[in-house]
């Protein structure tokens, strides 16, 4: 998963903590800390019988928590390599909205080169470009493993934040090549910044979302509670589904987990942020002395668990309330202020058309770069050794590209030139693949060295080159990403003339495009790694109005867990609310037919997998298992082909267990041919959450028609692992439309035996024609000499 920089301001940073400064220029004599400005609270409604009553401003300062920042985590990297006389890497962070940091450490473990000249040699530490530290680099350490705690001044942590560590080294007393093998350190992403953070009490205020319940600033998983009474309505599932995928939007890279509280099963409120969906017959006990709800709504409340926390109350007449209001938040949040508003029905939403997720590429016209990145800036690299600049691709995963030259590019892309042509170059990748090497040409040609390093302010000083480039299908994946590599040679004058400068840079136009318009779409399904990596075929359409979910009659915590967070991640593949999304239980399956089925349940609460038990490629009901195998193994590719499946089982074995499993199923829908079904089940209702675990770790590697998900203990930590096997058995299916001369063309491929006597009619029909052609032509001479 790639993070995406901040667009962090440099001057924006300073001017924050400059102003924190100031207001705590009182703090030798020990002052308390300032609280960060409230917002009044307005009212957008008349209706104010759920609004909270405000904060108290004389409350005693809540207890102070230690949060600990994995620098790895926070850099996507395992460790940072320093190199060149200024090698530098930026590590961003976020400071919540409700927290204020009283005093930061940050832990680094790094190691540096023995070659290094002890003196000249440091390693700068700075926060928002303000210095916090100089770590010399001595001969006494060199070489070896170095820990090294840094005090962070808290004053300089603003909301978005960029620690910056800068390698300084030298190895001789002059005459030094920036790019010297002796010139480097490593910093271990082990490294951490811990934060003492003391929460900061803020107002009811609906303006604020989706702060604090999910804050931007905060890099780690959403983990989002939500509360129900004790036994929720399909409909009031609904709406939280609704609301689940648009948190699971938001959070995007982050990934989001969202727990379900049953009340009287799970005892007193959650601690901390959550939501609350009640309706006039389904509420919370602590909620008895509310009055009765008129409308939908949406409150903010203080949690009376810990007094501190925020809750968003969902509210309404009924589940049909709950859908309105679901929609308000997702759809009008930006028009929400106060602690309370009501809501009203709107106009119903066009209908999304297949295949238009803001996320995912276009199918209609070529794609633009600046449509698949946040700001302009990620599409920029600095320095001779640039990191890579990414361009992340969502594609469909039923595309079919195959047997088609490939997926056409048009590069433009921009550079300052180098001094020599030939020796820099920049580099395109496809998911880490070499796609193709462009050399960089050089500012003059002819001139060599004598030409100087300029940073040009305009188009004329820059070279601007544009290619075409074909990427192949083979190379492409639903989650793709395209690298571009700069790389700037160095080049020193003769006597340690003319020192390079470090001012090369390089960019990728926003208007370069990728061009996925004009195929057709078609996939052998059942492929449960469509449905781990973008949610297919569910998400085929964004709002998901081809998808009923499926829960048991009485769903409990677990499948309600399950179900939420399957629909947040669906709204972080498809950057929309699942707004037209179908919840029922078993009995009203029929009402929802014509849909693509999420089935989540186990034995025999899930009565359906009773019910469809011969169309399942495998069977989990409690302690009673079966196991398929095919003949072999097929390999999946991209589009749902590869090697031909075979759909007869060979071997098909009964397991009686204990111990938990949980799978997930894949097979066409029992009510409608074409349509798919994954379902979700286990041996208990406690191990499906196990199923989410898996997706996000190990989502690479479930393909097929079958996954099973087991829990291991590792032995030398005691922690439980998880093992994902895949399975490919059973029959299949297909969607989509192909040309007619794709679908001859592909039928012949899977039966090599038939296309060797079409080929042998063929030939046998040529042979034909030439002696027929050939009787004529002798006939004709015949007649020509009587």
């Amino acid at each position: 998963m790639n993070r995406q920089p901040f667009n962090y301001s440099p001057t924006r940073g300073r001017a924050a903590a400059l102003t924190l400064i100031a207001a705590l220029s009182s703090l030798i004599s020990g002052p308390a800390w300032p609280k960060k400005v409230q917002p009044s609270t307005s009212t957008a409604s008349a209706n104010t019988a759920n609004a909270p009553a405000a904060s108290n401003p004389t409350a005693s300062p809540l207890p102070t928590r230690v949060r600990r920042l994995n620098l790895g985590q926070l850099g996507n990297q395992t460790a940072f390599q320093l190199r060149t006389t200024e090698g530098r890497t930026d590590i961003n962070f976020g400071l919540r909205a409700d927290e204020l940091v009283t005093q930061a450490v940050l832990r680094l473990r790094y190691a540096y080169s023995p070659a290094l000249i002890p003196g000249q040699s440091h390693i700068k530490v700075l926060l928002n470009d303000e210095l916090m530290a100089t770590l010399p680099l001595t001969a006494n350490n060199a070489g070896q493993p170095v820990t090294q705690d840094v005090t962070i001044d808290p004053r300089f942590i603003v909301d978005f934040n960029r620690l910056t560590l800068q390698f300084i080294g030298h190895y001789a007393q002059n005459c030094e090549l920036s790019g010297h093998s002796s010139l480097w350190a490593d910093v271990s992403g082990a490294s951490e910044l811990e934060l003492t953070v003391r929460p900061i009490e803020l107002r009811n205020d609906l303006a604020r979302l989706p702060e604090p319940f999910f804050d931007p600033r905060d890099l780690g998983r959403l983990n989002l509670p939500f509360v129900f009474a004790a036994q929720p309505s399909p409909d009031t599932l609904r709406a939280a589904g609704i609301t689940a995928s648009w948190f699971g939007q938001l959070a995007a890279w982050r990934g989001a987990r969202f727990t379900a509280h049953l009340d009287g099963v799970d005892g007193t409120l959650p601690p901390g942020h959550a939501l609350v969906f009640a309706t006039n017959s389904e509420r919370p006990d602590w909620m008895a002395q509310t009055p009765p709800f008129t409308g939908p709504s949406l409150s903010m409340l203080s949690n009376p668990g810990d007094g501190a926390s925020r809750l968003l109350l969902v509210s309404g007449r009924d589940g049909a309330d709950l859908r309105v209001a679901a929609d308000a938040l997702v759809r009008g949040a930006v028009a929400l202020s106060g602690s309370h508003v009501a809501v009203q029905a709107g106009p119903a939403a066009p209908a999304r058309a297949p295949y238009d997720a803001p996320r995912w590429v276009r199918m209609d016209r070529p794609t633009t770069f600046g449509e698949l990145v946040q700001t302009p800036e990620q599409l920029q690299a600095a320095g001779r050794q640039t990191d890579s600049i990414r361009v992340d691709l969502r594609i469909p995963p039923d595309l079919y590209a195959w047997k088609s030259r490939g997926v056409p590019v048009d590069l433009k892309f921009r550079y300052t030139p180098p001094v020599r042509a030939g020796e820099s170059r920049m580099t395109m990748s496809l998911n880490q693949s070499l796609v193709q090497a462009f050399n960089l040409r050089a500012s003059e040609p002819g001139r060599g060295e004598e030409q100087s390093w300029t940073l040009p302010l305009m188009d004329k000083g820059l070279a601007v080159e544009r290619e075409r480039v074909v990427l192949s299908p083979f190379q492409l994946a639903p989650r793709s990403q395209l690298q571009y590599a700069y790389s700037f040679a160095t080049h020193r004058g003769a006597d340690c003339e003319n020192p390079a400068v470090d001012n090369a840079r390089g960019a990728v136009d926003p208007d370069s495009t990728i061009d996925f318009s004009g195929y057709p779409h078609y996939a052998e399904l059942p492929q449960l790694s469509h449905f781990a990596s973008l949610g297919f075929p569910f998400t085929r359409y964004a709002d998901l109005s081809q998808t009923a979910v499926v829960l048991p009659e009485q769903p409990g915590r677990d499948e309600i867990e399950t179900l939420l967070t399957l629909l947040g991640r669906m709204g972080e593949s498809t950057g929309y609310p699942a707004t037209q999304v179908a919840v029922v239980g078993p009995r009203q399956v029929d009402t929802v037919r014509d849909r693509d089925l999420l089935l989540i349940g186990t034995a025999p609460g899930q009565t359906l997998l009773q019910t469809w038990k011969d169309h399942l490629p495998a069977v989990v009901d409690g302690t009673q298992r079966g196991v398929s195998q095919p003949a072999r193994a097929s390999t999946a590719l991209f589009g749902g082909f590869g090697l031909p499946r075979e759909a007869a089982a060979v071997t098909q074995e009964r397991i009686e267990a204990t111990g938990p499993l949980v799978a997930l199923l894949g097979f066409e829908s029992p009510l409608a041919s074409g349509r798919s079904v994954v379902a979700v089940t286990a041996g208990e209702p406690r191990d499906l959450p196990k199923v989410l675990d898996a997706l996000d770790t190990q989502a690479g590697v479930m393909h097929g028609s079958v996954v099973f998900v087991r829990s291991l203990k590792d032995p030398l930590s005691g922690r439980d692992t998880l093992k994902v096997d895949s399975i490919a058995v059973g029959p299949t299916y297909t969607t989509g439309v192909l040309p007619f001369w794709t679908v001859i063309a592909h039928g012949l491929r899977q039966h090599p035996t038939l296309l060797g006597l079409l080929w042998f009619g063929l030939a046998v029909l040529g042979l034909v024609l030439v002696w027929k052609l050939w009787l004529a032509v002798r006939h004709r001479r015949g007649r020509g000499r009587a």
